[in-house]
């Protein structure tokens, strides 16, 4: 079977929040910096207006639309999303009695290897159909360590993912980071980001867990308006940085 590789920024994170008392750079940062993350979120908020997601927000949904494109991007996911809904449907019975060819010919339009992912969709569909009695969302009422286990059981989830399908889900309102924007926050309040990727991660987690109020509101636009700066301006290549309406505070730019 052909074996391909997730969108790194997924797979690489593999811990959660650092215990509490653990160093943070980005903290002492912070305190130093020209802004805070609550003023930056502002900002962003004015530039880019109030944001919405554009991914489902139930577990089993998300996990399905993951797998609807590849290599996965928003509108990849979406275009094999909608013609999965229209042509198959997502319920797990419905997955689960299409043919393999069939369900891989529907995702044909999310782009590459659509058989790989017709399995993928078939898999969840299986589990949380005989596993979860067709309830993921009931079954990740559970410790935190166990929901984040049995998210991260299925294929292409690491803790990245996990944490933001619990957040958007409002299961638990955790400092969820897009795992491919987290150089946004520590290029404006830090400077450039390090090389080490998990290190990082964990770092814009803490910017965000400290300054942002526990609330699934508050965490899921943190989240949204992040995602969008990165992805328009902040890119990890080539940023826009003359475009950026940080740019005045930004140490990333001051430090150029």
């Amino acid at each position: 079977m052909l074996l391909i590789s997730w969108d790194s920024s997924e797979t690489r994170p593999r811990d959660g929040l650092l215990p509490s008392g653990t160093h943070s750079n980005i903290s002492s940062a912070v305190a130093q910096s020209r802004t805070s993350i609550l003023d930056l979120l502002a900002t962003l908020e004015q530039f880019h207006g109030p944001q919405q997601p554009s991914f489902p927000t139930d577990p089993y949904e998300f996990l399905l639309w993951w797998h609807c494109g590849y290599p996965a991007s928003d509108a990849a996911c979406e275009k094999g999303w909608k013609s999965l809904k229209e042509q198959v449907g997502i319920e797990p019975r419905r997955l689960l009695a299409a043919k393999p060819a069939q369900l891989a010919a529907v995702l044909r339009p999310g782009g590459m290897v659509p058989e790989v992912r017709a399995e993928r969709i078939k898999e969840i569909a299986r589990r949380v159909k005989d596993e979860f009695g067709g309830d993921l969302r009931a079954a990740l009422s559970v410790p935190l360590a166990r929901a984040r286990k049995i998210l991260k059981s299925f294929s292409g989830i690491a803790d990245p993912g996990a944490d933001r399908i619990l957040l958007f889900a409002e299961i638990v309102p955790l400092a969820a980071i897009p795992s491919n924007c987290v150089h946004v926050p520590t290029r404006i309040l830090q400077g450039p980001e390090g090389k080490n990727y998990s290190a990082s991660y964990r770092e814009a987690q803490r910017a965000v867990a400290a300054g942002i109020p526990e609330t699934f509101d508050a965490r899921i636009r943190a989240y949204l308006l992040l995602k969008t700066h990165g992805q328009q301006i902040c890119k990890r290549t080539n940023p826009k940085c003359q475009e950026c309406p940080m740019r005045s505070v930004c140490i990333f730019v001051s430090g150029r």
